[in-house]
């Protein structure tokens, strides 16, 4: 099979399953999200700063550019990512991704904020990665943050990797976050690093440090598309990120055929 009708057969499954086209992600939640951004809200500024001198004119325009659809028009109740930017940023990461897979060499930290939908896709980009001899980095393991993230005080919650991906954990649960703090602990331990693969706050925190990048975003993740409006951030990969990891192992499948 050429990879032209790979491609086509991708975009048909990627619509069916609701990652791209209509989306569960409606443009009511993306507009309120962008606001809070625009109110410097931690949850949704991603540890980014760009909202200080934003508008809102320009975040829409910022979210249209990465989307493909203007949050403030047609129903509020719907949402709607163009599959042709969702299938141009897999092969913008795939392209990312090929020298790594090719050369080997490479320093690599994949991290998630989403990890019940990504945390399979970027476990099998790390396993990809080793395999090509890269070094996959596992900074902080188990380190517990000395400050409050949110509604967690000092020492509750921390960094844990999971298949070589770098997880928020509270207790025994992995966490759902949008904070850049895990990230910023771990770029703040120092080292090499040579790509970050991230999403959330993950990615935010790494896009702040001049990291070269690859970000997931869904519809809803304002400050990734406006750093990549601003020529912060090149590499979003947008799609809606509300799914079981197994809807998306054909994204991950394809990348990776595509970057080898």
């Amino acid at each position: 099979m050429g990879i032209a009708h790979e491609e086509a057969d991708l975009r048909d499954l990627l619509v069916g399953r609701r990652l791209s086209g209509g989306i569960r992600t409606v443009r009511r939640q993306s507009l309120a999200y962008a606001y809070k951004m625009l109110k410097g809200d931690p949850d949704h500024t991603f540890g980014l700063d760009d909202w200080r001198t934003a508008s809102i004119d320009e975040v829409v325009a910022a979210v249209a550019a990465g989307i493909g659809d203007r949050i403030t028009d047609g129903d509020p109740e719907l949402g709607y990512i163009a599959p042709e930017h969702t299938l141009a940023g897999i092969r913008a990461h795939a392209d990312a991704l090929a020298p790594f897979l090719r050369d080997g060499g490479g320093t690599v930290l994949l991290a998630t904020g989403h990890p019940t939908g990504l945390l399979d896709h970027y476990a099998d980009l790390a396993r990809a990665l080793r395999n090509a001899g890269n070094r996959i980095v596992r900074v902080l393991d188990d380190h517990r943050l000395d400050h409050a993230v949110g509604a967690h005080a000092a020492g509750e919650t921390g960094i844990r990797f999971f298949g070589g991906v770098a997880c928020a954990f509270h207790d025994e649960a992995i966490l759902h976050t949008h904070r850049p703090d895990h990230m910023e602990a771990m770029i703040a331990a120092g080292g090499r690093i040579d790509l970050v693969i991230a999403d959330h706050g993950m990615a935010g925190a790494a896009i702040a440090a001049g990291l070269p990048t690859l970000s997931i975003a869904d519809a809803n993740d304002i400050a990734l598309f406006l750093a990549r409006a601003r020529g912060r951030h090149e590499h979003v990969l947008p799609i809606e990120d509300n799914f079981t990891p197994a809807e998306f192992a054909p994204v991950t499948a394809y990348l990776l055929r595509r970057a080898v």
